[in-house]
């Protein structure tokens, strides 16, 4: 996580999770069209990112045994005002829809695409620490994936 400028303490950042956590919806627009708009390639610039709603809810949060990415999934970080890792999670990234067509060999086919426009949901711990989320995207680079930054949601 150096490689993002994320600190990651020698404890386990998510051992001590609070009894209740926060759900934010949170509107993620890369265009300033309205409707759907479909990319092969991921974002290239910044998306305009404003929460929606954030609810506080009783009880905590599944823990993810392993650290496994995909380039469909999406790696979301939430860091204190340090740099300080407290929580990980990830998810299936929301803008990507995949398409399957037939070739004329009768081949299945698939496409993945980039929705430009998503509503997005996240959870994480109620603790008064996390200032922001980070969501990265994986990008494989022939021997592992690097962490490429989407965009940063403040918590307060």
């Amino acid at each position: 996580m150096s490689r993002v400028d994320v600190d990651v303490p020698e404890n386990d950042a998510r051992a001590n999770q609070p009894q209740t956590y926060r759900e934010l919806q949170i509107r993620w627009a890369e265009s300033t069209k309205s409707g759907i708009e479909l990319r092969t390639e991921a974002q290239t610039q910044a998306p305009s990112v404003s929460v929606v709603e954030d609810k506080r809810r009783s009880g905590t949060l599944p823990r993810q045994r392993s650290l496994d990415l995909a380039p469909t999934l999406m790696f979301v970080a939430a860091v204190d005002a340090s740099n300080k890792l407290r929580w990980w999670s990830i998810m299936p990234d929301p803008r990507v829809v995949r398409a399957e067509s037939q070739t004329a060999t009768g081949e299945l086919r698939s496409q993945d695409y980039y929705l430009a426009n998503v509503t997005i949901v996240v959870a994480f711990p109620d603790d008064p620490e996390i200032t922001t989320l980070r969501f990265y995207h994986p990008v494989w680079n022939g021997t592992d994936f690097d962490l490429k930054q989407l965009a940063v949601v403040s918590t307060r």
